[in-house]
């Protein structure tokens, strides 16, 4: 409203009647408004732009959605960056678990498996077996644990890892 006039005063009833508001919060804004030094009371009902360039405190809609339009494009980009990454990593993990010179030297020592916290003091259990090996681990009450592992093809081995073997 202020843009539109042409000498930057607006009438406060038409301001509230145009907004669809209560006058007394036309009052609310302008006062605020007064406060920080961009508005100024001029007659009675009325007031005056005094502060710089209105442009400079004011965005209108066709900013607002341009930079809304830009930011959803570069979350979109950043998106589709971060899929294709996903991608690649997903390529890489598959090509190293087929080649066989990975698969004969992927170990892990106890030493390694120490280094982690969630796996210090505790039993840790090592576990051989086939592809199509299903494994369940239901919940129980505390201090009971239980795995089933089952196979349809070859021999399940279980290894008790400790800093002996």
């Amino acid at each position: 409203m202020i843009r539109a006039s042409k000498d930057k005063i607006i009438n406060l009833t038409t301001a509230a009647v145009e907004l669809g508001v209560h006058k007394r919060r036309v009052y609310d804004i302008t006062n605020v408004l007064e406060g920080l030094g961009l508005l100024g009371k001029w007659s009675v009902n009325s007031a005056k732009w005094i502060g710089e360039n209105i442009d400079d405190h004011i965005e209108d809609e066709d900013e607002k959605e341009n930079l809304s339009s830009c930011n959803e494009k570069h979350i979109s980009n950043e998106e589709m960056n971060l899929d294709r990454q996903i991608a690649d990593l997903n390529t890489e993990i598959f090509n190293m678990s087929q080649c066989k010179t990975n698969l004969e030297n992927a170990f892990v020592t106890f030493h390694d498996l120490q280094k982690l916290d969630s796996l210090k003091d505790k039993m840790i259990f090592s576990v051989k077996a086939p592809s199509d090996t299903i494994m369940e681990a239901p919940k129980y009450e505390k201090g009971v644990y239980k795995m089933n592992f089952i196979a349809e093809s070859g021999n399940i081995m279980v290894y008790y890892v400790s800093e002996e073997n």
